[in-house]
């Protein structure tokens, strides 16, 4: 009887995590089960290409504030949830904060197409010059 344990249970991953609790933005998780006394454990793993690092979260805890969410009792932040006008507002600050930076990424790719579109043209156009064709001769 001990698989049915609760202490023996498969801990949660982040990505569970974020499925048990739908309301909660997945950048506010972890303060999330911080505030509601959420059991965790850091886990660490070596591999060939280095360290990695996770926390996995505690499956009755995680019920339980699964609940308190859905009750509206849980501790949580208004700008934790991903429906509260706090939420929206974080949301639209973070778009404009970004938004440099996406643009800076779409020119990056624009200026690389057309550089590319310009290699191109210029290799066909030279393939294509008269000066470096000469037309088979057939006069013997």
């Amino acid at each position: 009887m001990a698989a049915a344990d609760p202490e023996h249970a498969a801990w949660l991953t982040e990505r569970k995590l974020a499925r048990a609790w739908p309301a909660i933005r997945p950048t506010c998780l972890h303060a999330t089960a911080n505030a509601n006394k959420v059991r965790n454990n850091f886990r660490v793993s070596q591999s060939t290409w280095g360290e990695s690092t996770w926390r996995t979260y505690h499956p009755a805890d995680v019920a339980r504030v699964a609940g308190a969410i859905a009750d509206g009792t849980a501790a949580l932040q208004p700008h934790w949830r991903n429906d509260t006008p706090e939420a929206k507002l974080l949301d639209q600050r973070l778009r404009r904060k970004n938004l440099p930076g996406a643009i800076g990424c779409a020119l990056l790719i624009a200026v690389t197409l057309v550089i590319i579109v310009t290699i191109v043209v210029v290799v066909i156009s030279w393939n294509d010059s008269p000066s470096s064709y000469s037309p088979p001769s057939y006069w013997h």
